[in-house]
């Protein structure tokens, strides 16, 4: 599996949690061929591409944009499995996500963990435009960032 990070100025710590939530969904769904971008940037440029892309005029937390359409739910079995396959590019807002952080009462570098992991699973179909969706992704994501097969520092 490959994550490609790019982060500006961003903190190794934080660039390592967006790697390690990545990273941690795909371990936990048992994806090991998968190649999954991160860009690490500010409200301003998040809220250029949700205008452009969603129709939405705000920034947000977090993107995914697909490289091509998965299912929806979410695969069942590993959707990849002889070849390195893009799934896609997550963009993550370090505005909105410091923001985030300090409501939460967590550092950034679990945000950005928990953005990155939410933005993997849409690339790979899972959706959140229900409760019921949001808290299979919320649940996806927990297990995720607590499993044994978390690769970075964030905690």
């Amino acid at each position: 599996m490959a994550t490609l990070i790019r982060a500006g100025s961003a903190e190794a710590e934080v660039r390592a949690a967006a790697a390690n939530g990545v990273e941690s969904v795909l371990a936990l769904l048992g994806i090991e061929t998968a190649e999954v971008s991160v860009l690490l940037t500010d409200d301003d440029t998040v809220h250029h591409l949700n205008r452009t892309y969603r129709a939405i005029d705000a920034p947000t937390d977090v993107l995914a944009f697909a490289q091509a359409d998965a299912p929806a739910g979410g695969p069942e079995t590993p959707i990849y499995e002889d070849s390195l396959r893009l799934l896609g590019d997550v963009v993550i807002s370090l505005d909105t996500a410091v923001r985030q952080a300090a409501l939460r009462g967590v550092c950034i570098a679990d945000e950005v963990s928990e953005l990155a992991a939410h933005g993997t699973l849409h690339l790979l179909g899972y959706r959140d435009e229900t409760e019921e969706e949001a808290e299979v992704m919320r649940a996806l994501v927990a297990d995720a960032l607590i499993s044994p097969t978390r690769k970075g520092p964030a905690a």
